[in-house]
């Protein structure tokens, strides 16, 4: 009788996944940019650190990079900043991710550009952000002029423009299927229910 119960408990289980999976639809949920899909599991994030509604989504990007750690990525796009700074911040962000510091220096350019108001508008800025959390200015000026930062900034730009990415923040998953914030208006736990459709589309 207790495995009979059991089974049936795990049958149920399996049942709301499936009817949870079917709420989601494509040109309400998400929507199809590409014809094939990546080699490898993958959720991009497409975002700017000049970008408020990136900054306000940070909870929900970390919360899929907490449940998809191997397929969550971030990738800086060039199109949006003051006085150009778009193209020196993606190359910026390339640098950080190549000394480790990714997450720190993320989080310190946020709190300048919308904590204490005081957009970063210069290469000096970002460089003496660098400097406070640990990078000498002498290895971020290396790092900003080496052709393998400038040529990985190039190829987050280019990727961006293949899929379409022309708005902040952009999530898109396999290369293949972007998801659809504004068809959540509804939901009680925004979230949690962004965070599944994101495991929904990795399997799709």
């Amino acid at each position: 009788m207790k495995k009979w119960l059991m089974g049936f408990a795990g049958a149920l289980m399996v049942a709301a996944g499936f009817a949870q999976a079917q709420n989601f639809e494509e040109g309400v949920h998400y929507e199809v940019v590409a014809d094939e899909a990546t080699s490898k599991p993958e959720i991009a994030e497409f975002f700017s650190f000049y970008c408020v509604h990136c900054y306000r989504f940070e909870p929900i990007a970390k919360e899929i990079k907490s449940e998809y750690p191997d397929a969550f990525k971030k990738a800086h796009v060039s199109f949006l900043g003051p006085r150009n700074m778009g193209e020196t911040m993606t190359q910026a962000f390339v640098v950080a991710q190549k000394l480790n510091k990714e997450e720190e220096i993320a989080a310190a350019i946020f709190d300048y550009n919308f904590n204490k108001n005081s957009m970063l508008t210069s290469k000096q800025d970002i460089r003496n952000v660098f400097i406070v959390n640990g990078v000498s200015g002498d290895e971020f000026d290396k790092a900003m002029a080496s052709f393998t930062v400038r040529a990985a900034a190039s190829k987050m730009d280019r990727r961006a423009s293949n899929l379409g990415v022309n708005a902040t923040p952009t999530f898109i998953v396999n290369g293949k299927y972007k998801m659809l914030p504004q068809g959540f208006r509804d939901s009680d736990n925004f979230q949690e229910d962004f965070s599944d459709l994101a495991g929904y589309l990795l399997e799709k």
